[in-house]
């Protein structure tokens, strides 16, 4: 009967912790973003949303040696794919948007806020 009783116990904490309403809006953000890293891929190594405000992660020799043309293309994308995901999960709100693109040391190469 202890045994049983152990096993159940164990079994309960073993369940993960529900998400927070934060948490399942920030992940379900993540996820809409998820694309840019194989669409721009070797160039974008990480994406971190925080409120308001995306943080790309960029290879910074890959990003400086970009086509201008991809470049101001990628921008772009970001900005458009941030704004709609932001939009799908604050309905009715509006904010500043920024975007902006980080080296591995988190250095700012690049910043752009949009309102929604």
């Amino acid at each position: 009967m202890r045994a049983l009783l152990a096993v159940l116990v164990l079994a309960g904490c073993s369940q993960p912790a529900p998400q927070s309403g934060a948490e399942a809006i920030a992940a379900r953000e993540d996820t809409a973003l998820q694309p840019l890293k194989a669409q721009y891929k070797p160039v974008i190594n990480g994406i971190d949303v925080k409120g308001t405000t995306l943080d790309i992660f960029v290879d910074a020799d890959q990003f400086n040696s970009m086509d201008d043309a991809l470049e101001v293309q990628m921008k772009a994308q970001v900005l458009k794919r941030w704004s709609a995901a932001w939009r799908s999960n604050h309905p009715g709100r509006h904010a500043t948007l920024r975007v902006r693109l980080r080296n591995y040391f988190g250095e700012e190469l690049f910043s752009e806020s949009a309102k929604t």
